[in-house]
């Protein structure tokens, strides 16, 4: 099942006028059967036609381990005193994330997707910048496990499928600890959903989308049969080596001196953007890590700007793929 990303929230719904009949349209051109969801509060939901709605991305709290652990007096230096923490979790208490996980379980269930999606990661800002972390992969494994264990208390139909990323957490670089995650994880209906950028973001040294495809085919190899359990991919590129490997302690030090905590976000939001491309994958071997993985589902996670972009994205990562356009 060939899908591609997209949210309810009114920015990237202007690309389709905002109109659920356009973003069907657009799917028949590009031969996708439908979309993966972000969702935005309740937003032009009324109109989204279910029978395109095939997976739910969770919600994804980028820094939650100090949070979850009660360590109110970090969580308050990090966002500015208690009211920047309620803004920012929705609440004041652990129990936050687990009632905001459980809320869009419920969402998923009365959707009706097939599968959602949850990111296991944690970093903070000041990390984001200067990969000093004073967390390990096994600090945030074990967090999650008890987070989601509370969240996704009952099985379902829906598919939690779990997302590596670059910064510590689920990396899928150690099929050992991928193995041990999985399998403390209560939820029975579960798996994993490969993102092709997350995982080349773990390699700064790769220089193009060969390298890239090669360096994807070589660690899915070395996963062994826990390759079994990956049941969807995200497929885009990402090769930052190089601003990876600058030195970005002065940006994060320019970084706290922008008061305006808006000016701030956006500042953090480029630095990502400059890690995670969210571009297609435009070399003919991603075909060959479909078909090594051969996944239910094969999501094309891109951002464009405008319509007319993401139209040349989807041309570009079909053909790459070896699918033709109507």
């Amino acid at each position: 099942m060939y899908l591609m990303n997209i949210s309810n929230y009114s920015g990237d719904l202007d690309k389709f006028q905002k109109d659920w009949k356009n973003v069907e349209r657009f799917l028949e051109k590009h031969q996708l059967d439908g979309v993966e969801l972000i969702c935005y509060e309740e937003d032009y939901l009324d109109t989204l036609p279910r029978h395109i709605l095939k997976g739910l991305h969770l919600k994804y709290f980028p820094t939650w381990l100090e949070f979850y652990k009660n360590d109110h007096q970090k969580v308050c230096e990090m966002f500015g005193g208690i009211e920047g923490v309620r803004q920012y979790y929705g609440g004041i208490h652990p129990q936050t994330l687990i009632d905001a996980f459980r809320d869009e379980y419920r969402s998923a269930q009365e959707f009706g997707v097939e599968y959602m999606v949850y990111h296991v990661s944690h970093v903070t800002t000041e990390h984001s910048f200067t990969r000093a972390f004073d967390y390990t992969d096994d600090d945030v494994l074990d967090a999650t496990v008890e987070l989601v264990n509370q969240a996704f208390d009952n099985d379902s139909d829906v598919m939690l499928l779990f997302e590596n990323l670059w910064w510590p957490g689920l990396t899928l670089l150690d099929k050992e600890k991928a193995q041990r995650f999985l399998d403390r994880i209560n939820y029975k209906n579960k798996g994993i959903m490969l993102d092709l950028s997350h995982l080349m973001i773990s390699n700064p040294n790769l220089k193009t989308a060969r390298e890239g495809a090669e360096y994807i085919l070589k660690m899915i190899e070395k996963l062994g049969s826990f390759k079994e359990w990956i049941r969807g991919i995200h497929v885009n590129l990402s090769l930052p080596g190089d601003y990876l490997k600058m030195d970005h302690r002065a940006e994060y030090a320019e970084l706290l001196k922008t008061e305006d905590p808006f000016e701030r976000y956006l500042k953090t939001v480029g630095h990502i953007k400059k890690i995670d491309w969210h571009v297609p994958f435009d070399h003919p071997l991603v075909k060959n890590i479909i078909d090594l993985i051969e996944p239910e589902y094969v999501v094309f996670e891109l951002l464009a700007q405008n319509l007319e972009q993401l139209d040349g994205y989807i041309d570009i990562q079909n053909k790459a793929i070896g699918r033709g356009a109507k």
